[in-house]
């Protein structure tokens, strides 16, 4: 997901939120991070045991709810997304993510949970590896659980 230029953060956040506030208005299921995977993400690189099974049951006491004027819903569990508004979260996310852009062959770019892919479109060459890194990329979501919100093509000529 694109922010537009000279936009911060904020409203990169805002965007987001935006779009998974539509999908689930239109009846999807949406989710970003699956705590399992983090976990066993986080084992890989070697935290330990102990220390991964804090961050375990963090994740799980985490709840949310739906409130309209003041009517509250009541407080369902998270069982994906890493919270943004905590210390803990980017780290997380980063680690998550980590291994996302390993082996690509063109331009790559990850901030929070925006990620760029881009390289030279003019030569069947130049095609090629763009198209191998979002197949890389394919295959590491199907492996994370993870969904692409969007794919933007933009092509700029000289």
């Amino acid at each position: 997901m694109d922010s537009p230029r000279g936009k911060s953060c904020l409203t990169n956040l805002i965007n987001f939120h935006d779009e998974m506030t539509g999908l689930v208005d239109e009846g999807r299921a949406v989710g970003t991070v699956s705590h399992k995977i983090l976990t066993e993400t986080l084992m890989k690189h070697g935290l330990g045991e102990q220390t991964v099974r804090w961050i375990e049951n963090w994740l799980n006491c985490l709840t949310q709810r739906v409130v309209i004027s003041r009517t509250k819903s009541s407080l369902k569990p998270v069982t994906s997304s890493i919270c943004q508004w905590s210390i803990l979260g980017p780290v997380l996310f980063k680690t998550f993510n980590n291994d996302l852009d390993d082996g690509t062959e063109c331009t790559f770019s990850k901030f929070a949970h925006d990620t760029k892919l881009g390289g030279m479109a003019d030569t069947p060459e130049g095609r090629a590896a763009i198209q191998r890194d979002l197949n890389r990329m394919e295959k590491w979501a199907d492996r994370s659980l993870v969904q692409f919100n969007k794919v933007k093509h933009k092509v700029l000529h000289p």
